[in-house]
């Protein structure tokens, strides 16, 4: 079975690099999406009171964005999957648990080489993935339940309703995989209290106003709990 499971991966791979260039059309318009939380991010941080935090990234809000674009490209997000019950992503491929992990020990281990712009860059693409946690259905693995039509909501009216942004206070964890687990259950109540909702545009405001400032707060906890983490490293 775990023969197959690998075939059916990277047989599903090479259908999607088929579609490749149609995908990187779609992939410009998602990363505003995360750029714009990336920067809400920034004003929570700011309107809390972590101004040290807040004047650090604003100085490296570029190459973190760059990062976020990154993460998406080439069918990278094929791994942004997670069910924190069966513990796993998308049939026949990793999960985001594990890119996660995978991406922060970057962030770590570049910052503790001094080559901050790389850490920046994976930092960005670390968040990027706890960001996508928040959306149902990339945690109750159903692709083909309303995802596309979800997220083309998403990215026509995440800057345009007032209800989609929060100053909330950052929810903060000391390691990334706590992020990650958290993210992802609340994503499956968020799923769960609004999915009888029949008019889709209606059950899908009900979902964003929910998730989109959840990943606001998780993205400026996750910047927190980074700052905390270095402060302790001795740069080479």
């Amino acid at each position: 079975m775990k023969n197959f499971e690998l075939y059916y991966g990277e047989a599903f791979r090479s259908v999607l690099k088929a579609v490749n260039p149609f995908k990187k059309k779609v992939i410009k318009t998602e990363a505003k999406v995360h750029q714009f939380i990336n920067v809400h991010a920034l004003n929570i941080l700011k309107a809390n009171a972590y101004i040290m935090e807040f004047n650090e990234f604003k100085r490296h809000i570029e190459i973190i964005n760059k990062g976020a674009v990154w993460a998406d490209q080439d069918f990278k997000s094929i791994n942004h999957f997670y069910n924190p019950t069966k513990k796993k992503g998308l049939y026949g491929h990793g999960n985001a648990l594990k890119l996660t992990q995978k991406y922060y020990k970057i962030v770590i281990d570049s910052f503790k080489e001094n080559d901050i712009e790389k850490s920046m860059f994976y930092l960005g693409a670390a968040v990027h993935i706890i960001q996508d946690l928040t959306i149902p259905q990339h945690v109750n693995i159903r692709l083909l339940d309303n995802h596309r039509q979800y997220e083309n909501f998403v990215k026509t009216a995440y800057d345009k309703v007032k209800d989609f942004g929060t100053l909330d206070k950052p929810i903060v964890f000391d390691e990334i995989e706590d992020f990650v687990r958290f993210n992802t259950k609340v994503a499956l109540r968020i799923y769960k209290q609004f999915k009888k909702i029949k008019d889709d545009n209606l059950r899908f405001y009900k979902t964003t106003r929910c998730s989109l400032p959840l990943a606001q707060r998780t993205t400026a906890g996750c910047l927190i709990m980074f700052l905390r983490k270095v402060n302790s490293i001795d740069l080479k």
